[in-house]
């Protein structure tokens, strides 16, 4: 039998355990490591060194390259290739299917396998329609504000989709305006008046409003999209009402123009915004305040909510 490495030409006689390699010494019982120089070491001396290497290694670097052989964190892999195309790592399932991507030029793909669709940092593809493509949970957001640091909750732009999937921002107001802010929250109004937001000069304010529960009125829920500027009062470009009963109230609003606008129920409980100028009227801070409050025969209390809120200094 014949056996043919690097590092020379090996024989043995028949069935013998013995080898032998041509113009060198013998390899006995098949139990050695033939060096390039055709010497011999003990296979448990070599097994020893290897072990004592590995652990050394994983002690005191911990690191491990692939095709790179400086490797400068945990896991450091050097894409073998150098088109942007070129996978530097893929993940398949037991299929196989590729399910996860990541290309020379740093484009990710999940469940998308093809460069030509990876044109992205990111590309995620939900593989089915009834699948959702993205889901987050725990999200603070625009009433209660839960995060103290590094959010602003009062410069930020809606994210769009094109019809190739690709997201960017939508130029907003709240984009645009560094003097911007918001005042989305839940509230409660009583009879006596109470601040929605201060104005200062050049305050251009735009909130929608819901009253969730039937409150208002006789048992009657509102929505309304309202604009208030200095000079154009109060405006309301749309509103809705309805009853929690099929008797109707009447509802009509009363104040367009003006500084005290009143959602005003032929029977019940009035919802009021009203504006307070004290300050400087014009250029300048502490102009007064945006306020609302409730009248009439109904409930004590009316609570609402205000979305989509902006205003512009």
């Amino acid at each position: 039998m014949k056996r043919i490495c690097g590092s020379g030409y090996f024989f043995n006689l028949h069935y013998s355990t013995s080898w032998y390699r041509y113009g060198n010494q013998k390899w006995s019982n098949q139990v050695g490591v033939l060096h390039k120089t055709g010497t011999l070491n003990n296979i448990n001396n070599i097994m020893q060194k290897i072990i004592f290497l590995f652990i050394s290694s994983m002690v005191f670097s911990q690191n491990v390259g692939i095709n790179n052989v400086t490797p400068s964190a945990t896991l450091d892999i050097i894409s073998s290739g150098s088109t942007n195309a070129t996978k530097a790592l893929r993940v398949s399932n037991s299929t196989p299917t590729e399910i996860f991507t990541i290309q020379n030029d740093g484009n990710v793909g999940i469940n998308s396998p093809l460069a030509a669709s990876n044109t992205a940092q990111l590309n995620i593809n939900s593989g089915a329609l009834t699948k959702s493509v993205l889901k987050l949970e725990n999200l603070s957001n625009t009433k209660d504000k839960t995060i103290s640091s590094g959010v602003s909750y009062n410069q930020f732009s809606n994210l769009v989709v094109d019809n190739n999937g690709n997201v960017f921002k939508q130029f907003d107001i709240r984009t645009t305006n560094a003097a911007a802010s918001i005042f989305d929250g839940s509230y409660t109004a009583t009879s006596a008046a109470a601040t929605l937001t201060n104005l200062s000069g050049g305050n251009v304010i735009r909130f929608q409003i819901l009253t969730p529960e039937f409150t208002l009125g006789t048992g009657d829920v509102v929505y309304a999209d309202i604009t208030w500027t200095r000079n154009a009062g109060f405006v309301v470009s749309n509103y809705g009402y309805d009853n929690s009963s099929a008797t109707v109230n009447p509802m009509t609003i009363t104040g367009v123009g003006t500084n005290n606008l009143t959602f005003d129920f032929l029977n019940g409980t009035d919802l009021i915004f009203s504006v307070n100028l004290t300050g400087s009227v014009g250029a300048g801070s502490n102009m007064g305040t945006l306020n609302y409050s409730i009248t009439g025969s109904g409930a004590t209390s009316v609570p609402f909510n205000v979305y989509y809120s902006f205003k512009s200094r």
